[in-house]
């Protein structure tokens, strides 16, 4: 044995080791305990910064992965803030705080003072320089989330601000909050003052939802809308809204709820029931476990693209979405590639690539998936976007397919070498 090989591979090994640490060192620092990194916030008189993540959370991952080790982002937090990382999908405290702080988006990036109240937040994936951003307004008492609380409270009902008020809880994902502030805003209006365009604007963008009192007010004075907005745009609003909000009501949770709305759309009496009840039918297959009657689904789907489907080429990828969930088999949810080539055939829109490649690779069509991911990518070279997202999907597939042969060329081995 090699003594002094066996000491240089040490050496190296706890240089890399070093290295690694001194990596992570570089970053931000966090706490895994929100009651601890209060506490410690009352202590150091910080704000506490918190990722509320997911395991599955692909955005998440990058921001873990990506973000929040390099150094500069590290070296601002660490010295501005208590950080601290809550699981929301953890089956305990974790989701318990998730509840507790409105959390209906991962990742959610909140910043709060030393009691735990809200100062600052917004939802989704950002890049290291988007943090530091988000941070440094967090920070501004003129700019944060808090401070349009205070000043909407204030009374301040000016256009341009009741607008950015709205905005900025929507991005926070206050959904509730949202909700609540503009059905209290919107009954204080005069009827005139409902009617205008800018309001309607407003109602659309919080995406109020039928059967509450700010849909129903317009639903009700619809004529006094088509005025001010617009015939055509009112009808397709009143239409679309219902359409989305039943068909994201079925799901075990709110089954019943569902039936019961369903009912009420019903009385209603609009020409297109027939044609919306036979579009959820596909999504009634679903059991009460939330389990999906697969071939039922694909023979439901058909049928109803087969009537309605070059009405809304949403439905398509509606259907064809879920249905990629609920396979991942060679062929069986082979209906949706179909769904999927029908559509193109007439609208070959690049933005519908990403569920056509979606369904291919679930059902198994590696190398057709492979050709539809490199006409995605060129088409975000032509845009001069980022391609980072289909490399790595690209690089999975194709990885996945290899396996996948592998492993069925070993098991006819073994069935050659076994009949012999």
């Amino acid at each position: 044995m090699n003594i002094k090989k066996i000491r240089k591979s040490i050496g190296i090994i706890l240089v890399a080791m070093g290295s690694s640490f001194v990596t992570n060192a570089q970053g931000i620092e966090f706490e895994h305990d929100l009651d601890s990194a209060l506490a410690k916030a009352k202590a150091e008189n910080k704000i506490v910064f918190v990722d509320f993540y997911t395991s599955w959370c692909a955005p998440c991952k990058t921001l873990a992965q990506e973000v929040f080790p390099v150094e500069k982002v590290g070296t601002f937090f660490n010295k501005q803030f208590i950080n601290c990382k809550v699981q929301c999908d953890d089956k305990g405290k974790g989701v318990k705080l998730g509840e507790k702080y409105q959390i209906n988006a991962y990742p959610t990036l909140m910043f709060m003072d030393k009691n735990g109240e809200l100062i600052h937040s917004a939802a989704g994936g950002t890049s290291p320089e988007g943090l530091i951003e988000l941070a440094k307004i967090a920070l501004s008492p003129d700019k944060n989330l808090l401070s349009l609380i205070k000043e909407w409270n204030s009374g301040n009902r000016e256009d341009e601000f009741v607008r950015k008020y709205f905005r900025s809880l929507k991005s926070a994902y206050r959904t509730e909050k949202a909700n609540a502030d503009f059905e209290t805003y919107f009954n204080n209006l005069k009827k005139e003052e409902k009617a205008r365009k800018n309001i309607f604007d407003l109602a659309n963008f919080i995406k109020v939802t039928p059967f509450t009192p700010v849909f129903n007010y317009i639903e009700d004075n619809k004529k006094d809308y088509y005025t001010t907005v617009g015939q055509s745009e009112i009808d397709k609003y009143i239409a679309d809204s219902y359409l989305w909000y039943l068909k994201g009501m079925i799901r075990k949770e709110t089954r019943k709820e569902y039936e019961v709305a369903k009912v009420k759309f019903k009385a209603k009496k609009y020409p297109y029931y027939e044609e919306y009840a036979m579009f959820f039918s596909a999504f009634e297959v679903q059991d009460s476990t939330g389990d999906y009657n697969v071939k039922e689904y694909m023979k439901r789907g058909t049928a109803f693209l087969d009537k309605y489907g070059k009405n809304d080429d949403s439905y398509t990828l509606a259907l064809t979405a879920l249905l990629g969930n609920c396979t991942g088999r060679r062929d069986a949810g082979i209906d949706g590639i179909k769904w999927m080539e029908d559509l193109l055939a007439r609208n070959r829109n690049p933005e519908y690539l990403d569920t056509y490649f979606y369904i291919l690779w679930r059902n198994f069509h590696f190398e057709k998936a492979l050709e539809v991911g490199d006409e995605i990518r060129n088409n975000l070279v032509r845009e001069n976007k980022s391609t980072k997202r289909i490399d790595s999907q690209i690089t999975m597939i194709t990885d996945y397919r290899d396996k996948l042969a592998k492993k069925e060329a070993d098991n006819k081995a073994k069935e050659i070498s076994t009949s012999n």
